[in-house]
């Protein structure tokens, strides 16, 4: 009996029931999917910053949108990797790929509407 338990023990260790995570992340296999994942990158790494603010978390970044990046796709991917003395590079933390797909994804983003500018105590609260 003690035999049969070691060698279920054993066996258990050595064939998990469930299977390993995938360790890489494979290419995007369309330019959706790579707009689709620079929009998850973007939200993760940047969205902080350069999302519009609200009443708890003023913006730190300027709002990013497609008429900034079209024609200086080039140089944004050198900022995001580089970043400069108020942002973060990101070159040690996203691949080239991933910053590739954030470029793409901010060719997508519309111009966002202007905010009229509120006093204090006027707007909703919720």
């Amino acid at each position: 009996m003690k035999y049969g338990s070691m060698v279920l023990l054993l066996l258990a260790l050595l064939f998990p029931l469930t299977l390993p995570a995938q360790t890489g992340t494979t290419a995007p296999a369309s330019p959706n999917d790579t707009v689709i994942l620079g929009r998850r990158l973007f939200q993760q790494n940047c969205s902080v910053c350069h999302t519009q603010a609200t009443l708890t978390n003023p913006m730190y970044g300027p709002s990013l949108y497609r008429d900034i990046v079209n024609g200086k796709e080039e140089a944004m991917r050198d900022f995001i990797g580089k970043g400069s003395s108020k942002m973060p590079g990101f070159r040690y933390g996203l691949k080239a790929s991933e910053i590739n797909a954030i470029v793409e994804y901010l060719k997508t983003v519309p111009k966002p509407a202007p905010r009229s500018p509120q006093t204090k105590g006027e707007g909703p609260v919720d």
